[in-house]
């Protein structure tokens, strides 16, 4: 028989903290990582030197004769210093919540997944303020009707040096993006039928290879929740072009010591935590004036921005009716305008 009540131990819960891990980042959608790469540090504050962006460019030697030194090229590049501040989540489940779960260890697992997504959140939300700032804003380039492709290209070229071209912008932005003339033309012209609203929700990760593709961004789309970061929509229209690693995910040390990249978190890990996958410290107690299960959870970290030349900033047009259908795209094919367009966003057509 289910309990009416359930009330959680006062304790440090070591088995709780356990449940959060830095590799489910990606499954859980955040931007973060692939943008910040996690690098796991011992210590809470200290230096990391990365590469610099011209690091790759030096050459080898050829035919050198004997007796000859070698000329030798160094790693060291630019010092970044990191501090890393506690980042803290309470979940709450009353008690009564119990009964609904019919089972304490899943009432317990899910408080504690609660707190620390709160904690995960935080972290997503400074990475986006990191990226998305108001003078890049202001020096956004304008993506002008018929040359939205051509101007994200030519901007993704001067960022070479610091790994695969990406596109960055909100959860918001991405919808509009997707309505705009030029895309979904281009979308047609690859076989991807259905360029509405709905398939655009209904297939994120076809719609993102597909931009990937016919823009040659090979960093591909990375997406920040407009129901997590920029709630007020400051940012509505603003893409960002950017270089990124996605090497870095399984080599991050190895990667921003050797390649130019645009940042990394550091995520304290102390040298005898029982598992290096597990950022997390974990309490629960029960609240007598809150009549709830208490979690709390807390992990040390740090976002850095490294190389701040990686990103460049682009606006969509203020009115998106000034996007208009294009008569030819990709390789002289004519793609016809579909009978209507679905969902809102870009609305002239020719």
């Amino acid at each position: 028989m289910a309990k009416r009540f359930f009330r959680t131990r006062t304790e440090d819960r070591p088995d709780l903290a356990l449940l959060g891990s830095i590799s489910q980042l990606d499954v859980m959608g955040y931007a973060f990582p692939k943008l910040f790469p996690v690098i796991k540090v011992s210590e809470k504050g200290g230096t990391i030197t990365v590469a610099s962006a011209n690091l790759t460019n030096s050459k080898g030697t050829k035919g050198r004769a004997n007796g000859t030194a070698l000329t030798g090229t160094t790693l060291a590049g630019t010092d970044t210093t990191y501090a890393a501040a506690r980042y803290e989540g309470r979940g709450m489940l009353y008690e009564n919540d119990g009964a609904a779960f019919d089972d304490e260890t899943a009432t317990d697992e899910a408080g504690a997944l609660l707190s620390q997504r709160l904690a995960w959140n935080k972290v997503e939300d400074d990475a986006f303020q990191i990226v998305f700032t108001a003078s890049r804003k202001s020096a956004a380039t304008e993506l002008t009707n018929q040359n939205v492709v051509k101007i994200l290209q030519q901007n993704a070229k001067r960022l070479r040096a610091y790994g695969k071209a990406t596109l960055v912008m909100t959860t918001n932005t991405w919808l509009d993006f997707c309505e705009i003339p030029e895309i979904r033309a281009r979308f047609a012209a690859l076989g991807i039928a259905g360029q509405d609203i709905g398939y655009i929700l209904q297939n994120p990760e076809k719609v993102m290879g597909a931009i990937s593709t016919f823009m040659q961004f090979a960093g591909g789309v990375v997406l920040f929740d407009s129901d997590i970061v920029d709630t007020g929509g400051t940012y509505d229209g603003i893409i960002m072009v950017m270089a990124t690693r996605p090497e870095a995910k399984t080599a991050p040390i190895q990667t921003i010591k050797t390649k130019a990249t645009y940042g990394y978190t550091a995520v304290y890990i102390p040298e005898d935590a029982a598992d290096a996958d597990k950022p997390f410290d974990m309490r629960s107690f029960y609240s007598n004036d809150d009549k709830a299960n208490v979690y709390d959870t807390e992990a040390f970290l740090n976002v850095v921005q490294a190389h701040s030349g990686a990103v460049v900033a682009t606006k969509l047009l203020a009115d998106l009716s000034g996007y208009t259908w294009p008569v030819t795209v990709v390789n002289n094919v004519t793609v016809e305008q579909p009978a209507a367009a679905g969902g809102g966003g870009g609305g002239g057509e020719s």
